[in-house]
């Protein structure tokens, strides 16, 4: 909610501001796909992207009509087509702009009593959900809620003896030691070097959050809260009455309790402020004249593939393209969250980005999400900068290949026969298994993505290749870790790249004697790219059906197939929409995609 006089923010559940859902970018940009689902009966909240949130908050801060932020994380009322949570580094950018909200507010009105940041859930579903609401003064929760603070984990399943009953081998070259994405297939367990990384991660990041909750609720937890939360995590799950009682919430009440609170201030949604702050903020430029920078940002979210589709490459390069063109763009943002991908889709918009700095002059800042590592860093290293959070997960120089081979046992098994003929090489077929000479070849070409990888790494980063072995590897490491080896310039978030690339705009500017040296720019403008189809275009690709659909298609049925083969079904019922969350009836953990380049 935002407040007239004494004014808050409204907040609903852990992605949501004001009925509108927290992502990360708007996916479901098609007008006419939502006009159809609305028919149908299916009407979504609308979203709100993290870079428009927490610049609202930032506004926020200095409008003397805001005096706090109540936030409801109740699960109650949040219907969206895109429920991926928000992770740990977006999770951090949110906090950072409360703390900052929370200390630029205390000093305006004569200290932290003047000001009111207040969350309330019926019961937090993840462990996330709660770090986020422990940024906030009050935490209340309804009685019969629970908090899973149970820290971080990780489950790694192996697949190499199911393989080998049904006559599949693996063949698989992985550099180096660190590497683990092809482990699950060819290990009954992890190899001592990777089990250690993986722990170390987890170790790292939950550090970070026990740290951060720590600083946030000293005076409820007590003398040494960093302690006390180490033990707290290894007992979890707690009850309503076991969480006050060990100083995780403040209260026990229901969200009619809650809402009195702040009744009688006038508090507004965020919806609204985001559109009121922003006619504001325009009509104040337009009347004043004060010049602005407009930074382009481009979105690479997911596996890094070949083609078309919401992030494919081709919709990458066409947006970093576009960004490059428009005359009005100072600068750009490239944000990604990934874990990797295809190389070869890799060093096509890692191409882009240096294509965009040295011809068309406007610098390129990528900003790393929860995840960006493998191809999501093979990606970066040309940048003019790399902006991480302290959680984000990168790094993992190096590279893997998985080249199963089906055996005659496997076509027994179904009970089928197969006869291949060749004319040339039988190198790329899956019922031969590579040797000699081609199994030599086959070693030798990832030797040489390997290769080319830590060459590029120690040109863009300004790196010897011996300091880029000693961080590669495989090897994945926190936000903080990569700082420290080299392999990003500046911790912070979105906003933060945004106004970074900001000011490289300028220097661009002041450098080719267009602007004086001494100017200063505080206003920036921000545009997505690439820009949305027509609404004609929108139509035709309903109608014959587009890559991003068929692409969404399969991965929904891999995905369902996975779950029977595993026997997850609380999981096939998510998947099929019975249930709203796999994680609804037990406690959340944290998931480490495998990161690589495939």
């Amino acid at each position: 909610m935002l407040f007239r006089k004494r004014d808050y923010f409204y907040l609903n559940k852990t992605q949501d501001l004001g009925n509108r859902s927290i992502v990360e970018t708007d996916t479901d940009k098609g007008y006419y796909q939502k006009l159809l689902r609305a028919a149908g009966g299916d009407s979504p909240s609308p979203v709100a992207s993290l870079i428009d949130v927490v610049t609202a908050i930032k506004r926020a801060k200095d409008d003397p009509r805001v005096v706090g932020i109540m936030a409801n994380f109740s699960t109650a009322n949040n219907k969206t087509q895109q429920t991926k949570s928000l992770g740990l580094a977006q999770i951090q950018e949110l906090r950072s702009a409360i703390q900052e909200f929370k200390e630029t507010k205390a000093k305006a009105l004569g200290g932290e009593d003047k000001v009111s940041l207040i969350a309330y859930t019926d019961s937090f579903d993840s462990q996330t959900q709660y770090y986020l609401a422990s940024a906030f003064d009050k935490v209340y929760m309804q009685p019969s809620g629970s908090i899973p603070l149970v820290g971080l984990s990780s489950t790694v399943p192996f697949f190499k003896t199911l393989l080998g009953r049904f006559g599949i081998q693996v063949r698989a070259e992985a550099r180096r030691e660190y590497k683990s994405m092809v482990s699950p297939f060819t290990e009954t367990e992890l190899p001592p070097p990777q089990k250690q990384n993986l722990f170390d991660l987890l170790k790292g990041l939950n550090s970070q959050i026990l740290a951060d909750i720590a600083k946030s609720r000293q005076r409820a937890l007590g003398s040494d809260p960093v302690e006390k939360l180490n033990h707290l995590i290894q007992i979890g799950p707690f009850m309503g009455s076991e969480a006050k009682d060990n100083g995780l919430v403040d209260g026990l009440l229901y969200k009619r309790d809650c809402g009195k609170m702040v009744q009688s201030n006038g508090a507004f949604g965020l919806t609204h402020y985001m559109r009121v702050a922003e006619k504001e903020h325009t009509d104040k430029l337009a009347k004043t004249g004060e010049p602005s920078l407009v930074v382009g940002i481009v979105y690479l979210i997911g596996g890094i593939k070949r083609g078309g589709g919401d992030f494919g490459a081709n919709t990458v390069v066409k947006g970093i393209r576009e960004a490059a063109d428009d005359p009005t763009v100072d600068a750009v943002v490239l944000r990604i969250d990934s874990g990797g991908g295809d190389v070869v889709a890799s060093d096509t918009i890692g191409d882009a980005i240096r294509w965009c700095q040295d011809e068309k002059k406007k610098p390129v800042v990528v900003s790393f999400g929860n995840t960006s590592a493998s191809g999501g860093y093979f990606v970066s290293t040309h940048a003019k900068a790399i902006v991480a959070q302290p959680t984000t997960i990168t790094g993992s120089i190096g590279v893997a290949s998985l080249r199963p081979y089906f055996t005659p046992e496997f076509f027994k098994l179904i009970g089928v026969s197969v006869e291949q003929f060749f004319t040339g090489s039988s190198d790329t077929s899956l019922l031969h298994d590579l040797e000699g000479a081609a199994l030599t070849r086959y070693k030798r070409q990832i030797d040489t993505t390997y290769s080319d990888f830590i060459k590029r790494v120690a040109d863009g980063r300004k790196m010897t290749l011996d300091q880029v072995e000693d961080v590669a590897g495989g090897r994945v490491m926190n936000g903080k870790e990569a700082l420290r080896a080299g392999l990003i310039d500046k911790l912070g978030g979105l906003s933060y790249a945004v106004r970074l690339a900001g000011d490289y705009g300028l220097e661009v500017h002041k450098n080719a004697g267009h602007l004086p040296s001494d100017m200063k720019v505080e206003n920036i403008v921000v545009k997505v790219f690439p820009k949305p189809k027509p609404l004609l275009q929108q139509f035709i690709d309903s109608m014959v059906g587009d890559e991003a659909v068929d692409m969404y298609a399969k991965e929904k049925i891999r995905s369902m197939m996975m779950r029977v083969w595993t026997g997850d079904m609380m999981g096939l019922l998510h998947e099929v929409g019975v249930v709203e969350s796999p994680f609804q009836y037990g406690p959340h953990q944290l998931e480490i995609e495998e990161l690589r380049v495939d």
